[in-house]
């Protein structure tokens, strides 16, 4: 046989082989899962190890794709698929999800918590727009009642972006950095002027450096409206419907639930807050959850664990299930005690992933039932997931997100049914051995051939 063709004959011997292998063997393909079961099982959450309760070695891992949030900024989408599993014990729900992370939000604080914190300090005290590329400046003296900070110098005047001939100037009091490569950075960004960055094409993303990025979070939403809903997004907007910010009326309030008559309950678990973890926590190591001061609560953590801020969106906006609300308006002035550490969670981070296993009580109290499910065996829930990577530049509405719902059902199962025995068709076992034994005699004869 000559080298020449010797690359021929080894490629038809491996086309055989693969043939072989086909035809008795399933090779089952990687897909986005749009059902999650959760399966019953004995035993509880261990939240100071999630993941590591024996009954998750029987149930199976969900892949649930994600896509960015902003699909024109190259922050967002930077998760793209989450790993969920799900059970319930006869009192608890219990979600367990898992992430790649190649840098983890260490220290990071939640903006919202510094915020009722005033010796905060680190990173993630405040945001960082990073104006589109090519975008330049232009200082207006001529507005004389306008203050604006230009590389850490006050002047009198407007600053007015612009970015291909679109304007977009600045609301008094403004901050920004001009880099050495002409990167134009905005500090201490209100949700009114994202929107209107976003709106004209010069937001590109949050701004991070190796000193400054955003705590790392994962969210699960629960839908409570009617109908089976179709859009899972919620809108970049004001603080409120028709708040006017700077001249500009805001058409929608920022948080708020797209899906038109829906509502939805959100669990956020941010690791700049509410990880119950003393040494990368900041929040934790302030021992903030156990300040009623500080927190504005009538009640303390008193399990001192870690939890998921309760979130309740709707087509109005997004409120926080509390009295106090310390990341949005609280949805209610009284009677929710207990209720920001209701839902309760476990984290880690190992050998680049994230793992937080969220527990609730399937019942919820009376007075928190009008914005978090009840869950029972027999309905169907639609669910959505959404991460965010802060070190990365992922933060508020930059994240990766499910493009649609999922379903979730409980089970009486303990865990998946086992794959059937596969059994092949005498038919299809004499035909596909016919067809190897001419492959093979075919083989031979090209060899006889390109041997002379």
């Amino acid at each position: 046989m000559s080298k020449r063709t010797r690359p021929t004959f080894v490629i038809l011997g491996v086309l055989v082989a693969l043939s072989l292998i086909l035809a008795f063997v399933n090779v089952p393909m990687a897909q986005s899962s749009s059902q999650i079961t959760a399966y019953k099982v004995v035993g509880s959450a261990d939240l100071s190890n999630p993941g590591s309760e024996s009954f998750w070695s029987k149930i199976p891992w969900n892949n649930i794709s994600l896509t960015a949030n902003i699909p024109n900024a190259p922050t967002s989408g930077l998760t793209h698929y989450i790993l969920v599993k799900a059970a319930w014990n006869g009192s608890d729900i219990i979600i367990l999800v898992s992430w790649q992370a190649s840098k983890p939000a260490f220290g990071a604080w939640s903006t919202a918590a510094a915020g009722v914190y005033p010796p905060a300090s680190g990173p993630g005290l405040f945001r960082i727009i990073e104006i589109t590329p090519g975008s330049t400046y232009k200082l207006y003296t001529n507005y004389t009642n306008y203050s604006s900070i230009i590389n850490g110098q006050t002047k009198v005047g407007r600053i007015v972006l612009n970015y291909s001939g679109v304007l977009v100037p600045l609301p008094n009091d403004s901050q920004i950095q001009v880099l050495p490569n002409g990167t134009i950075l905005l500090y201490h960004s209100p949700r009114p002027i994202e929107r209107i960055l976003y709106e004209s094409g010069l937001f590109y993303g949050y701004y991070t450096n190796s000193t400054w990025y955003y705590p790392d979070r994962v969210a699960m939403m629960w839908y409570m409206g009617s109908g089976t809903p179709t859009m899972d997004g919620m809108h970049i907007g004001g603080k409120y419907i028709g708040q006017v910010y700077d001249g500009e009326k805001m058409p929608a309030a920022g948080g708020a639930l797209k899906q038109p008559g829906g509502a939805a309950n959100i669990w956020m678990w941010v690791s700049g807050a509410t990880w119950n973890n003393k040494t990368e926590d900041p929040a934790f190591a302030a021992n903030l959850w156990d300040n009623e001061s500080d927190t504005g609560l009538p009640y303390i953590d008193s399990g001192n664990s870690g939890f998921a801020v309760p979130l309740y969106t709707n087509n109005t906006n997004m409120y926080e299930v509390d009295c106090s609300g310390i990341w949005y308006a609280p949805v209610q002035s009284s009677g929710l005690n207990g209720s920001l550490f209701f839902i309760k969670t476990g984290a880690k981070y190992q050998n680049g992933y994230w793992t937080v296993e969220y527990v609730r009580p399937l019942s919820v109290p009376s007075n928190y039932a009008k914005y978090m499910p009840n869950i029972s065996l027999g309905n169907t829930y639609y669910v959505a997931f959404a991460v965010w990577q802060g070190p990365l530049g992922e933060t508020l509405f930059d994240k990766s997100i499910t493009s649609s719902f999922l379903q979730l059902q409980l089970s009486t199962e303990s865990s998946p049914p086992p794959p059937p025995i596969v059994t092949i068709n005498p038919v299809v076992l004499d035909t596909t051995v016919a067809g190897v034994v001419i492959a093979v005699v075919a083989l031979a004869l090209i060899f006889f051939m390109y041997r002379k």
